[in-house]
């Protein structure tokens, strides 16, 4: 007799069916897994600046606030300069015979002259008055730049005037550790382009070093504007890299100035054409609708005045889209 073993039948659970709830979850665990793990696609720098501009734009209590900044710290020498141009030219008056005198748009240069001689040492002594009220918009600003980056970052759901000035204290004196440690950046490479080092490259490429004796005009103006060129763009550089360094001082909170450059050395190399858009294109817009603001006054036959109010804006406008912009496309590209 023969004996049949009885056959084993295999099912195979393709559809992955089973009793445990764990089992069944798996793939789709996988699946969300593999989605995270795929980088997420970052906007342009682009996109990042047209953002900025629509930051700065939908905080008109923070514009109101800078652009009455803009217009009550240059009163401090207006008005005394004013006052003393009231009694010293009132006494002005149109000879019969010569061209009308339109004051304050145009003046002829004897009367300058005369008003100097006539004032003695009044008009010095207010202008002595200058350095020291643009030494102190530039820490004033130093303020105002972190206050636009860390609404930028940290409080972007806020637009009064009390956030804005909170985020500025908050990174104020970091700030003020970074500006000290551009200056003598700044000074180095002015000697650099325009001091000793300079010259002793020119004499190499011009006889005595002077464009007027080179072999021909076209020369001696092309190395004239290379180097003028290249001074700027080493200014810019140097701008970048200290709003870098502003940036990751305010996105993560940092009070190290020192670490903040060689961080932002750092992010420039590796992202600087990104980082040159934002800056550079941000300064070109700011031009154009400078000369565009002048090109529209003059068009509509507006007073001075307007002109007062209209850069302002436009520069405010574009500073803080600039700032705002750095600082977000860093947290962006760092992730902090």
């Amino acid at each position: 007799m023969s004996t049949e073993q009885p056959k084993e039948n295999i099912i195979v659970d393709a559809m992955n069916f089973s009793d445990e709830p764990d089992a069944n979850q798996q793939p789709e665990k996988m699946r969300d897994v593999g989605e995270e793990s795929q980088p997420s696609a970052r906007p342009g720098s682009v996109r990042f600046l047209i953002g900025g501009i629509f930051f700065a734009l939908i905080r008109p209590r923070v514009l109101c606030f800078l652009m009455l900044w803009s217009c009550v710290l240059p009163l401090v020498v207006a008005v005394p300069m004013f006052n003393q141009a009231n009694r010293d030219l009132s006494a002005v008056q149109d000879l019969p015979g010569q061209s009308i005198l339109a004051l304050p748009e145009s003046a002829p240069a004897w009367m300058f002259r005369e008003w100097q001689i006539q004032s003695g040492d009044t008009l010095t002594s207010i202008s002595d008055v200058m350095p020291l009220l643009i030494l102190l918009s530039s820490i004033i600003g130093l303020l105002f730049s972190a206050g636009w980056m860390s609404m930028a970052t940290h409080y972007r759901d806020e637009h009064s005037l009390r956030a804005f000035l909170k985020g500025g204290g908050e990174s104020f004196f970091p700030f003020l550790r970074t500006w000290l440690l551009a200056l003598p950046l700044f000074a180095l490479t002015t000697y650099v382009f325009w001091g000793a080092p300079s010259e002793w490259v020119l004499e190499k490429l011009m006889p005595e070093g002077d464009a007027a004796l080179a072999a021909s005009e076209t020369t001696g103006r092309a190395i004239d504007i290379t180097r003028q060129l290249l001074y700027m763009l080493a200014l810019l550089k140097i701008e970048i890299i200290i709003d870098l360094a502003r940036a990751s001082i305010v996105v993560g909170k940092r009070s190290s100035a020192v670490l903040a450059i060689l961080r932002a050395v750092g992010f420039l190399f590796r992202r600087p054409f990104a980082i040159f858009v934002i800056v550079l294109l941000g300064f070109i817009i700011e031009a154009a609708l400078i000369f565009g603001s002048e090109w529209l006054r003059d068009l509509l036959e507006w007073p001075l005045i307007a002109a007062v109010f209209m850069l302002p804006f436009v520069r405010h406008v574009m500073r803080g889209a600039r700032q705002s912009a750095v600082a977000d496309y860093y947290r962006a590209a760092t992730g902090e």
